[in-house]
């Protein structure tokens, strides 16, 4: 049985690649032919990894968010009996890494998220919406007091903190 090491895959390269490109050039500012010299190889040779610049800005943006809903999951999972406040401050850990580790990633959804087809746009926003519902059931755990705000405006408040 073959095991995973740390070395990124050649896919995994391109969209970090593509990532940070996208981030300090736009997504239009930047051509195939860049994304491929920066991984070492020709631009038409990331067609056999994506069907376009396209496929590379959804699979980072719905993979992101998918991510941090994993991961907020998953610290939800792990802080089982350890109480609201646990899980907030793990929920908070997590989110500083994700905005510490994947700076341009931020940059691009911030930028780019509407160059996205409709349906990857709807679906990084269903996955942001499961995100922030599962952060508000926490906050609302550890400060009842805001229980009748609706998630949106919660949001709003914490984000504009």
């Amino acid at each position: 049985m073959a095991t995973r090491t740390d070395t990124p895959t050649r896919r995994e390269q391109i969209l970090k690649e593509a990532a940070r490109l996208f981030a300090e050039r736009g997504f239009h500012g930047v051509g195939v032919d860049e994304i491929g010299a920066a991984v070492g190889i020709s631009g038409p040779g990331l067609y056999r990894h994506f069907a376009g610049k396209d496929a590379m800005l959804a699979e980072l943006l719905v993979g992101i968010s998918g991510q941090l809903l994993t991961g907020a999951k998953r610290r939800l999972a792990e802080a089982d009996g350890g109480g609201a406040e646990q899980v907030l401050d793990s929920l908070i850990e997590g989110h500083i890494d994700f905005a510490l580790d994947d700076r341009p990633l931020i940059t691009l959804h911030d930028r780019e998220l509407d160059r996205l087809r409709d349906s990857d746009r709807k679906m990084v926003r269903q996955l942001q919406r499961q995100y922030v519902e599962l952060w508000v059931g926490v906050v609302r755990e550890v400060y009842p007091g805001l229980g009748s705000l609706r998630p949106g405006r919660l949001c709003t408040r914490c984000s504009g903190c």
